[in-house]
């Protein structure tokens, strides 16, 4: 008995830690809000790239606005539909790069951001990134990620 209850003690000490680390309580930030929210589902996409029919959900913001957040499949199509010259990278459209994205939300200015590593498809197939980039889940915003800066790119 004694065994169990130093065990929950143990587990109740780290789950605390890990909250005062992420910003949880009492005080937390509007940034912790959406760093709770990158668990949600409706955030994250379908969590799966195979599942398509995930419809978009509406998550609610601090202010009270709505936002419609995209599902990975629909950020992934979105991405694929912009021009490379936005991005920085050559060709005439996407097809020829290869786009990975990650299933966590990053925030960035408030927002969730799905990253999104796009790779050339060369013959060699190098595994060479060609840029990491951060569009917001609900396509108001789009950043192109370069060592640990972030700068905001136009979108047409």
């Amino acid at each position: 008995m004694k065994l169990n209850s130093l065990a929950l003690a143990v587990c109740g000490a780290a789950l605390g830690l890990m909250l005062a680390g992420c910003g949880g309580g009492g005080n937390s930030s509007s940034s912790s809000i959406t760093l709770a929210q990158a668990s949600d589902p409706a955030v994250n996409g379908s969590g799966s790239l195979v599942s398509s029919a995930a419809a978009s959900s509406e998550v609610s913001e601090a202010n009270g606005e709505k936002l419609v957040m995209m599902t990975v499949d629909e950020a992934i199509t979105r991405f694929k539909s912009l021009d490379p010259e936005i991005l920085g990278l050559p060709g005439e459209d996407m097809s020829g790069y290869q786009m990975y994205p990650t299933e966590k939300a990053v925030p960035v200015d408030g927002l969730p951001c799905l990253k999104i590593t796009v790779y050339d498809e060369s013959e060699v197939g190098t595994n060479h990134p060609e840029g990491t980039f951060l569009m917001a889940r609900d396509g108001t915003a789009l950043y192109k990620l370069e060592g640990n800066e972030v700068t905001r790119l136009e979108m047409e």
